[in-house]
């Protein structure tokens, strides 16, 4: 299956591990041509691709600060479905337990 943008393939996913999941995979990717650019074998950050088999996107960047934004944009989107799959707590105590 192919899809033509980030959104749509995360949206594919119905349950919240299966998008986190696939976040991850879309993260690891990225970090990798950042990788590529830094080592010196890909000049450009002009295009980012994923093919794992069932599918591919295929985005532009202008730059690596693109690419960083994009990171820092879909940790965010990660951290919210960890949070709807974990549930969010909240500990309170009391200031004399802190001693």
């Amino acid at each position: 299956m192919t899809y033509s943008t980030i959104s749509a393939y995360v949206g594919s996913k119905s349950r919240a591990r299966e998008r986190i999941e696939a976040i991850e995979l879309l993260i690891d990717s990225m970090m990798l041509r950042i990788t590529e650019v830094a080592e010196g074998t890909a000049s450009t950050v002009d295009e980012y691709e994923l093919n794992d088999g069932q599918v591919k996107i295929r985005t532009k960047y202008r730059s690596i600060e693109d690419v960083e934004k994009g990171i820092k944009s879909l940790l965010t989107l990660k951290h919210y479905y960890i949070n709807k799959y974990n549930g969010r707590q909240t500990v309170l105590r009391d200031v004399r337990g802190l001693h």
